[in-house]
């Protein structure tokens, strides 16, 4: 808490506001209290807390993204950052383009570690992409549009 400055009051409100009073297994927060902190730091705006949470998180998200959707994950992972800045920065309802919401760090709860709360915002926003793009491609031969169709 100290690295921050984050108070015990902030991570109180935090959790609050995140949702533990009807989690399961609520005590499970105290094997998590690093993570906490350094969400409660970045939900203020601490740059710090931001060029640690990426240098801590970013190089294992990236990787794991690249091995499982090569090139795309691993620019998905670079963008990831900055939608979560962005999301938890902004207003509570911002959406990316393909309309999904913008991940946000106050939804974290503490119930289990940072970085793997993480990696499910960034492999869920991954497989939704995924899936649009299929969704698309199963659209489009399914309705395809010819010359002859069309005159």
């Amino acid at each position: 808490m100290r690295e921050f400055g984050v108070t015990p009051n902030e991570i109180i409100e935090h959790l609050a506001h995140a949702g533990l009073a009807v989690a399961s297994r609520p005590e499970r927060v105290l094997e998590n209290l690093e993570g906490i902190v350094h969400a409660v730091a970045c939900i203020r705006g601490d740059s710090r807390g931001w060029v640690a949470l990426v240098n801590q998180h970013g190089w294992c998200l990236e990787r794991a993204a690249m091995e499982t959707f090569k090139v795309d994950g691993a620019l998905a992972a670079h963008r990831f950052w900055s939608e979560l800045q962005i999301g938890t920065q902004g207003v509570s309802g911002d959406c990316r383009k393909d309309g999904w919401p913008l991940p946000r760090l106050q939804w974290y709860a503490g119930l289990r570690p940072l970085r793997h709360w993480l990696a499910d915002r960034l492999f869920g926003g991954l497989e939704a992409i995924s899936e649009s793009k299929t969704r698309a491609r199963l659209d489009t031969r399914a309705n395809p549009h010819t010359l002859a169709y069309v005159m």
